[in-house]
C-alpha cells in the first residue's frame, strides 16, 4: 500500500470517528452541577437529518446525588440541531417522589427540555401514583427545580378499586402533585362521588381536594358539602378516612350543618360512618325538628338520620307544639 493510499485511510478514519460522536446520543438534560445519567442504550439507530437528532425506542435516565429523578420511555425522540427541546412520542416516564413513592405518566408526545430538566407531556394524559390513584387530564408539565407536576386542565381522578368493586371519582379544574410532599391537590369546582351502603351515593362539592401519594387519605376544603339523598352536611373542611382500599368514614370539622328534610343538627364536628349510616356529633351539639331543640354532650343520628340518641339530654320545647299536642288529646 503506497504512503498515500495509506494516508487517505487514516484519513477517512478520522472522520468516521468524529462522525460517531455527533451522532451518539448526547445526555439528555446534561449540566455539570448535576450528578446523573442518561442512558440510551435501547435506542435504535440514531439517524441524522434535517430535523436534527432521531432515535427509536428510546430509554433514558435522569439521576441525582439523591437517587433517580425520572426513567423515561419513548417510541421516538427528536432532538433539533439547534438545541431545542426534544420532542418525544408515545412517551411514559416514571417521575421519583420522597418515600420511594413513584408517579408513573403516560401520554401521546411531549417535550425535554434540555438545559432546565423540565418536560411536558401532552394528548390523553395518564398518571397512576403508587398507591392507586389514578388521574386523566390533557397535559401536563414537570419542574425540575420546585420538583412539582402541573396541570392547568380538568383533571378525572378515580381512587382505588373497593371491595364491591366501585373507585371514589372525582372532578376538578387543575392538579398541583409536589413529589417533595407528595401531596396533591385538585382546584377549583372539585365535585366527587362516593358509592355508599344499599346503592347509595355521598356528593361531595368543595373549592380545593388534597389527597397523598402515600398514604390513602383524602381532604375537602375550603367550604365543603356532602350530599346523601336528602340529607346534607356543610362545613369547612371533610377528611376521608380508608380501611384498606374502602372508604369507611369522614370526619366534617370547624362548624358543622347536617339538613334532612324534617329536622336539622349542628356541632363542632360531626364523623359519619358510611356503611352504617351513622353521625356522631361532638362539641355543642343539638338538634332541632318541628321547633324542638335537643341538646347533649353528644349526639348519634343512626339509621340514615331516623334514629336519635342523646348523651347527657336537654331539651328545649316549643310552646306551640305543647298546644298543638294538648289540643289534640280527647
Amino acid at each position: 500500500m503506497t504512503k498515500r493510499n495509506s494516508a487517505i485511510l487514516m484519513l477517512l478514519f478520522a472522520i468516521l470517528v468524529i462522525e460517531i460522536v455527533i451522532l451518539a446520543p448526547g445526555e439528555l438534560g446534561s449540566s455539570p452541577e448535576a450528578d446523573r445519567t442518561a442512558n440510551a442504550e435501547t435506542a435504535k439507530g440514531p439517524v441524522e437529518g434535517q430535523t436534527g437528532q432521531v432515535m427509536q425506542d428510546v430509554h433514558l435516565v435522569e439521576a441525582k446525588p439523591g437517587g433517580k429523578e425520572w426513567e423515561l420511555w419513548a417510541k421516538k425522540a427528536v432532538r433539533p440541531k439547534d438545541n431545542a427541546p426534544w420532542t418525544i412520542e408515545q412517551v411514559e416516564i416514571k417521575f421519583f417522589g420522597e418515600n420511594e413513592v413513584v408517579y408513573t405518566v403516560t401520554g401521546d408526545r411531549g417535550f425535554v427540555e434540555s438545559a432546565q430538566n423540565n418536560i411536558r407531556i401532552i394528548g390523553n394524559v395518564f398518571m397512576r401514583s403508587s398507591n392507586g390513584y389514578t388521574f386523566r387530564t390533557e397535559s401536563i408539565a414537570y419542574q425540575s427545580e420546585t420538583r412539582l407536576l402541573e396541570t392547568p386542565h380538568t383533571i378525572e381522578m378515580d381512587g382505588p378499586k373497593e371491595p364491591d368493586g366501585s373507585r371514589f371519582t372525582l372532578t376538578g379544574e387543575s392538579l398541583s402533585a409536589n413529589l417533595a410532599t407528595n401531596e396533591i391537590v385538585i382546584n377549583k369546582n372539585v365535585r366527587a362521588k362516593k358509592s355508599v351502603k344499599a346503592g347509595k351515593s355521598a356528593m361531595i362539592a368543595s373549592s380545593k381536594a388534597e389527597f397523598s401519594g402515600k398514604s390513602k387519605k383524602g381532604r375537602f376544603f375550603d367550604g365543603t358539602v356532602i350530599d346523601i339523598e336528602s340529607l346534607r352536611i356543610t362545613g369547612p373542611e371533610a377528611v376521608f378516612s380508608y380501611n384498606g382500599n374502602h372508604i369507611d368514614s369522614v370526619v366534617v370539622d370547624g362548624g358543622v350543618k347536617v339538613t334532612d328534610v324534617d329536622k336539622y343538627a349542628t356541632a363542632d364536628k360531626v364523623a359519619v360512618f358510611l356503611d352504617e349510616e351513622k353521625y356522631i356529633f361532638k362539641g355543642s351539639p343539638r338538634v332541632v325538628q318541628s321547633g324542638d331543640e335537643l341538646f347533649g354532650d353528644e349526639i348519634i343520628l343512626s339509621d340514615g338520620g331516623k334514629k336519635v340518641q342523646v348523651s347527657n339530654a336537654r331539651a328545649k320545647i316549643d310552646s306551640r307544639n305543647l298546644e298543638t299536642k294538648a289540643e289534640k288529646k280527647p
